[in-house]
C-alpha cells in the first residue's frame, strides 16, 4: 500500500515539496529538560535511559543527546576554571575583600539542587569548592593578622621564630581538612598537603611605612609571604579541579551498585565533615583569632630595651630584655646590614648617657619614641639641657652592638 499523501501535494511547486521533505529529515531540536534530567541523574540511570532511547529514536538521537551532555558538562566545567583563574592570584595587602569573593563567585556557576540529585561528579566538585573556600578563609585570616603585626603587634619576635609559628599554625589548619578530605578523590589530599609547610624566602613585597619599626616591617613581609604560599596552593587546587572530578566520574563508572552506594555515601559525609570546617572553625575569623592567641604566647613577659651611650653619643651597651630577645637583636643587625638604628625599635626604651666621668642623665621613652620621664645624679645636673635637646633633635644613634636575653 503507497504511503497517503496530503491533499494538494501534487497541486503544490516541487520546490515547496522539496523544502518540506528537507525539514522532515533535520533533526528535531533536543528536549532541554531530558539533557538536564541526565545530566544529574547517576552513571547508571543514565546508561539506561540512553539505551532506551537508542531503541526508541536510533543511534542518531542518541549522539546528539550525547553531544549535549558533553557540551554542558564541558561548559560548566570551564566556566568554574575560568572563576577560579580570576581568583587565583594572591590579594593585594589591604584588599581582604577579594579574598572573600572566591565561594560566592563559584557557586554561582553551581547547581543548588540537593546532594541526592547530584552526581558523583558534583558532589566531588562541591567538596573541592568547600576546601577552596577554606584555603580563601585562611587567606582573609592572614589578610586581618598581617594588619596586626604592621601596626605593632609582636615588636618583641624574631622573624625566624614567627616563621615557625606559621607553620605550625598552617599544619593546625590544614591537617583536619585532610581528615576530612580522606577518599574523596585520587589527588585531592596531596593538594590539600601542599599548603601544609612554610616560607623558606621572605622578599621585600612592601616597602616600610613612614614611622614603621623594623621589626614590624619584617614581619609583615613574613606574612605577606605566607599569604602567598597559601594562595600558590589554592591556585593549584583550582587549576587542578578537572583532573580530580574526571578520576571521580571513571571511579563511579567503573564500581558496581553496592561500590557506588558506598562512594556516595562517603562523598556526602565528607561534604558535611569540610561544611562543619568551613563554617565553624575555619573561618575567617575564627582563623584569625587562633593565630592572635599563638601569638600572645609569645609575647608574655617584660619586654624593653637598655642602651647606654658614651660622651660622644655612641653606644656602649644596647640590650633587650625579653624572651628571644637574643634571635631578635641578631636578626635586626643582620637585616640593617650590621648597623642598626635603635630609633626603629619599637619598645619601651630605657636611655642612660654618661658625658662625663662619673655623671649620668637618663631618660624613659615609650615605644612611639617620646620621652616620658628624665632624671640624672649630681654630676649630670649640668648637662640635662643637653641630653634632652640631642634626644629631641638627634634622636638615638645607629649601633652595631645589640645583645639580647
Amino acid at each position: 500500500m503507497h504511503a497517503r499523501r496530503r491533499r494538494g501535494d501534487d497541486e503544490r511547486p516541487p520546490d515547496e515539496r522539496d523544502e518540506d521533505e528537507a525539514a522532515e529529515r533535520e533533526p528535531q531540536p533536543l528536549d532541554s529538560g531530558t539533557v538536564v534530567a541526565l545530566q544529574q541523574a547517576d552513571p547508571h540511570t543514565r546508561a539506561r535511559t540512553l539505551l532506551q532511547l537508542q531503541r526508541l529514536h536510533g543511534n542518531d538521537a542518541v549522539q546528539r543527546v550525547i553531544r549535549s551532555l558533553q557540551t554542558t558538562d564541558a561548559g560548566r566545567d570551564a566556566r568554574v576554571q575560568a572563576v577560579g583563574d580570576r581568583a587565583q592570584e594572591p590579594a593585594p595587602s589591604g584588599r581582604l575583600e577579594k579574598a572573600t569573593l572566591y565561594r560566592e563567585a563559584v557557586a554561582a556557576e553551581l547547581d543548588a539542587s540537593p546532594a541526592a540529585s547530584k552526581t558523583e561528579r558534583e558532589l566531588v566538585q562541591d567538596n573541592i569548592n568547600t576546601v577552596g573556600q577554606i584555603f580563601a578563609n585562611y587567606q582573609a585570616a592572614l589578610h586581618l593578622f598581617e594588619e596586626a603585626v604592621a601596626g605593632g603587634m609582636g615588636e618583641t619576635v624574631p622573624r625566624q621564630l614567627a616563621m615557625e609559628v606559621l607553620q605550625e599554625v598552617a599544619r593546625e589548619v590544614l591537617d583536619p581538612v585532610l581528615d576530612a578530605c580522606g577518599g574523596v578523590t585520587p589527588g585531592l589530599e596531596e593538594f590539600v598537603a601542599g599548603g601544609i609547610g612554610g616560607v623558606s624566602d621572605v622578599p621585600e613585597a612592601e616597602k616600610r611605612a613612614a614611622g614603621q619599626s623594623a621589626p614590624a616591617h619584617s614581619l609583615r613581609n613574613l606574612v605577606i609571604a605566607e599569604r602567598h604560599r597559601i594562595a600558590g596552593a589554592h591556585s593549584r587546587l583550582i587549576k587542578g579541579q578537572r583532573p580530580l572530578m574526571d578520576a571521580a566520574t571513571a571511579r563511579a563508572g567503573g564500581a558496581g551498585a553496592g561500590g557506588l552506594a558506598d562512594y556516595r555515601a562517603m562523598l556526602m559525609a565528607a561534604a558535611g565533615r569540610l561544611d562543619e570546617l568551613e563554617t565553624g572553625s575555619h573561618t575567617a575569623a575564627a582563623l584569625f583569632k587562633a593565630m592572635v592567641e599563638r601569638w600572645k604566647d609569645l609575647l608574655r613577659g617584660r619586654a624593653d630595651v637598655t642602651i647606654v651611650l658614651d660622651e660622644q653619643w655612641n653606644v656602649v651597651r644596647a640590650h633587650v630584655s625579653t624572651a628571644e630577645g637574643r634571635r631578635l637583636a641578631s636578626q635586626l643587625l643582620a637585616d640593617a646590614g650590621g648597623f642598626f638604628d635603635l630609633n626603629d625599635l619599637h619598645l619601651t626604651r630605657h636611655v642612660t648617657w654618661r658625658p662625663a666621668e662619673l655623671a649620668e642623665c637618663s631618660a624613659m621613652l615609650s615605644p612611639d619614641g617620646r620621652p616620658v620621664g628624665f632624671s640624672r645624679n649630681e654630676k649630670g645636673a649640668g648637662h640635662l639641657p643637653d641630653f634632652q635637646r640631642r634626644l629631641r633633635t638627634d634622636g638615638l644613634p645607629r649601633t652595631k652592638i645589640l645583645s639580647g636575653d
